[in-house]
């Protein structure tokens, strides 16, 4: 189950991420295909190139200064509630619970946007090194995190 709390956390940090990452796994058949309930999604025609597009949108809007802090209650209950959905698709992939995944993805989106947001506060002002550079570097780490969590059963 910790693959629900890891893509939880990523969604946290760039929402549109475990969708892109999941749906790319799932046309690989990295991932077997039992993603069930909102999850489903993952499965569709075409969900590759549209969520890749949401994702990349996303890492570009991310740097910009009109994007609304992550921390602000609209952009944080989307993140909880598609943190659940990643942790309850990935869930039910793996034969897991989708309700316990879908919790754990929740809590890990939590994690997530608080953690990223915090550090890259506290990056910036304990540096001279503007923020962008900061999320880029939390653009790299989740999606390494994601390559990792989305992965086939057996890794």
């Amino acid at each position: 189950m910790w693959r629900s709390v890891a893509l939880g956390a990523i969604t946290g940090m760039r929402s549109q991420l475990p969708a892109a990452l999941l749906a790319w796994r799932q046309a690989q058949e990295a991932l077997p295909e039992g993603i069930a309930g909102p999850g489903r999604i993952f499965r569709r025609r075409g969900a590759v190139p549209l969520l890749a597009l949401f994702a990349v949108g996303e890492l570009i809007a991310d740097k910009l200064p009109m994007t609304p802090s992550r921390m602000e209650a609209g952009p944080l209950l989307g993140r909880l509630a598609l943190g659940a959905t990643a942790g309850a698709g990935i869930a039910s992939a793996l034969g897991r619970s989708r309700i316990v995944g879908g919790l754990l993805g929740g809590v890990g989106a939590a994690a997530g946007a608080l953690l990223g947001s915090r550090y890259r506060e506290y990056a910036a002002q304990q540096t001279d090194t503007p923020d962008a550079v900061w999320a880029l570097l939390e653009d790299v780490v989740a999606v390494a995190i994601g390559l990792v969590a989305t992965r086939g059963p057996a890794s």
